[in-house]
């Protein structure tokens, strides 16, 4: 078996990358393949926020919602009147509510679970019964490639040729990724046609 070793950069500003050859490519199937990932390199902007969590409600009669917002939601004496404040030790969120506001989390699609507060109407300052998950339950991300076998997430067999845990630097940083020693995992097949690449968060 040949030791040789070929490195192959591949830049995209997507998380699903498709490539396709011009022609079936076929390997020499006396010799065996791996594939391995070498350098990986992405922006921290995991998006917690989505349709499914991104609600909030105000109300008014007046229709007048720009005023409303100013008078109800704005600052009196340089203090917001809706405020939410960290507490790092207990990692939970405070909400502070000042001037009879309130905030409503008991809407349908509500972003109560990520400062950790209950779906109800909320009048008075409240410490969030639960801890806050801001990062929404997603702490790993995959990279998938069609072209391998081995690869296993959760006891289940996946074409996962790396993961890596997120959040190891802050939102709007670079992540970067260089393996201290390189995986490598058999290829499924010596006809290469397709080679698919996609990152996914969990």
């Amino acid at each position: 078996m040949s030791n040789k070793e070929q490195l192959f950069v591949i830049t995209s500003n997507k998380s699903d990358i498709k490539l396709s050859l011009d022609y079936e490519y076929e390997l020499d199937r006396n010799q065996e393949y791996e594939l391995g990932l070498k350098y990986f390199s992405v922006y921290n902007s995991i998006r917690n926020i989505n349709e499914k969590n991104n609600q909030i409600k105000i109300s008014t009669d007046n229709g007048a919602i720009n005023e409303y917002l100013s008078e109800s939601a704005g600052s009196v004496n340089g203090k917001n009147n809706i405020q939410f404040e960290g507490n790092l030790n207990l990692n939970k969120i405070k909400l502070i509510l000042r001037n009879n506001c309130q905030v409503d989390f008991n809407v349908e699609n509500s972003l109560n679970t990520l400062p950790g507060f209950d779906k109800k109407i909320y009048t008075q300052s409240t410490l969030a019964p639960h801890k806050a998950n801001i990062e929404n339950d997603i702490d790993v991300i995959n990279i998938h490639c069609n072209l391998i076998n081995g690869g296993f997430f959760n006891k289940y067999k996946r074409q996962i040729i790396y993961s890596l845990p997120t959040f190891t630097v802050p939102i709007g940083y670079r992540i970067i990724e260089k393996p201290f020693q390189t995986t490598y995992l058999p290829l499924n097949s010596f006809m290469i046609k397709d080679i698919n690449l996609e990152i996914k968060i969990w």
